[in-house]
């Protein structure tokens, strides 16, 4: 029982020295800590504009392709329809299946489509995501930051005093950064 008592008694106080230590770095000037608006940085991001344009460009021709094939298959229907009285049983039965086939691979298609465009976008975004989260790491080791958060609708900062606030800033350089990327292995921020 002793053991138990003190093992919970050494872990709060080192729970505590490490909140004097952070304490400490933070008042003591020695440490920056900053907070971005993680929703505007990545909307504002130009890469991100640029990806969903492109992303927006494929899905326009996956819908002109399900378009057409959505097209042949109306006027198929419509010629089998129309010579409907004039075809023997086993045209009849042919293109039944003919119809049938045609239709089955419009609905893989179209649900293809829907994947398709589901991943791409998850990919994207992930991509975008990676791209913003190594810039604002480089951002903070060149501007000795030692913590940014980012606040997001979930609440993981309920508030912050605007003088932490340095999205514009980040923000302004993620762009400029995008236009103008470095030349080699500068990682410049």
């Amino acid at each position: 029982m002793m053991k138990k008592m003190s093992t919970s008694t050494v872990l709060a106080g080192i729970a505590l020295i490490g909140v004097a230590g952070l304490y400490y770095l933070h008042f003591s000037g020695k440490s920056k800590i900053a907070f971005v608006r993680s929703n505007e940085l990545v909307y504002g991001y130009e890469g991100m504009k640029e990806a969903h344009l492109l992303q927006e460009e494929k899905t326009q021709q996956y819908q002109a392709n399900l378009d057409t094939l959505q097209a042949d298959f109306q006027k198929a229907l419509n010629a089998y329809q129309q010579g409907l009285s004039g075809f023997s049983k086993e045209e009849r039965a042919a293109k039944e299946k003919m119809l049938a086939m045609q239709q089955e691979n419009l609905k893989r298609y179209s649900a293809g489509v829907e994947e398709s465009v589901q991943k791409n976008d998850q990919d994207l975004t992930q991509g975008i995501l990676n791209q913003i989260n190594s810039f604002i790491e480089g951002y903070a080791k060149t501007h000795n930051y030692t913590l940014i958060f980012g606040t997001t609708s979930s609440g993981n900062i309920l508030y912050g005093e605007p003088a932490i606030d340095i999205t514009e800033e980040v923000l302004k350089q993620l762009n400029e950064h995008y236009k103008n990327p470095p030349k080699s292995d500068d990682k410049t921020h």
